[in-house]
């Protein structure tokens, strides 16, 4: 829904008064602009998925549609604040510090410090610890919002595996390659465990010898790169209806085509061993 710059001005006049506390009938440059984002950010605010869509009718007045808004923006933030404690509750980091840090001591830094009246498109985080999920140009709390309910639905699947095989797993990872791991577990659990499946071993176990390794060469190696890509797509949706998490496989399904890439290099050039752990 567009508006007109002469229509938002006076909407930025009204929210730099509150901003100043009409102290002051002026703001710098900066100031204004930040003030205009904010009021340009509401107005768009989708709100939270599945909520009431009124029915079609005139366009609002610019004023009333900013108010809905920033509604939609506060509902969103207590919303993202449920999932977060939702999260919180039994946390289990695997020994992950780049998860942890995001979750456990960075998160909370939002919740105390956004500003939703007058930067609501500031999300303040730095969101270290990557998701499967990719956000484009999402800000503020609705990449907050969207961060919080990924992190949720990844948990649930890390938690159909025994925290100790998660753990000796990313501590192998971490060993064989010497450095802290900072990309996403669920990416590196849900690509051994595929590895294990192919290889007959129990999924649980997360653990794969070299003989095992070439076992999956082997069932790899006729393959082309969409082949592949395929079978990985297959292995994910078995995967996560064996966790109990069908109903979420679509969101792991963004995977297929990193893992195809790395498995059929790794039969390329034999070094599989570099991509199962």
């Amino acid at each position: 829904m567009e508006y007109k710059m002469e229509e938002l001005i006076p909407v930025t006049a009204v929210l730099a008064e509150k901003y100043t506390s009409k102290e002051s009938s002026s703001v710098t440059y900066e100031t204004a602009r930040m003030l205009l984002e904010a009021v340009v950010y509401c107005i768009e605010e989708p709100g939270l998925p599945g909520s009431f869509v009124p029915a079609k009718r005139k366009r609002p007045e610019a004023p009333e549609a900013y108010a809905r808004g920033y509604k939609r923006v506060l509902d969103k933030v207590y919303s993202a604040k449920e999932v977060y404690d939702r999260l919180t509750e039994a946390f289990e980091d695997y020994g992950c510090g780049n998860y942890r840090d995001t979750i456990i001591k960075g998160m909370p830094r939002f919740f105390l410090y956004y500003d939703a009246r007058f930067q609501p498109h500031d999300h303040i985080l730095t969101l270290d610890y990557p998701t499967v999920n990719h956000y484009g140009n999402l800000c503020g709390i609705d990449l907050i919002y969207e961060y919080l309910c990924d992190i949720e639905t990844e948990s649930r699947l890390l938690s159909c595996f025994e925290t100790a095989a998660v753990k000796e797993l990313l501590g192998r990872t971490e060993e064989r390659f010497g450095i802290r791991y900072m990309e996403n577990l669920c990416a590196l659990v849900l690509l051994n465990a595929i590895g294990c499946v192919i290889a007959e071993r129990p999924l649980q176990s997360l653990t794969l010898a070299d003989n095992e390794i070439e076992k999956i060469r082997r069932y790899f190696q006729e393959d082309d790169l969409q082949t592949v890509g395929q079978k990985t797509g297959a292995y994910i949706r078995i995967i996560t209806e064996a966790a109990g998490c069908g109903e979420i496989q679509d969101y792991f399904q963004v995977l297929r085509r990193e893992y195809a890439l790395r498995i059929f290099n790794g039969v390329e050039h034999r070094s599989l061993g570099g991509v199962f752990m």
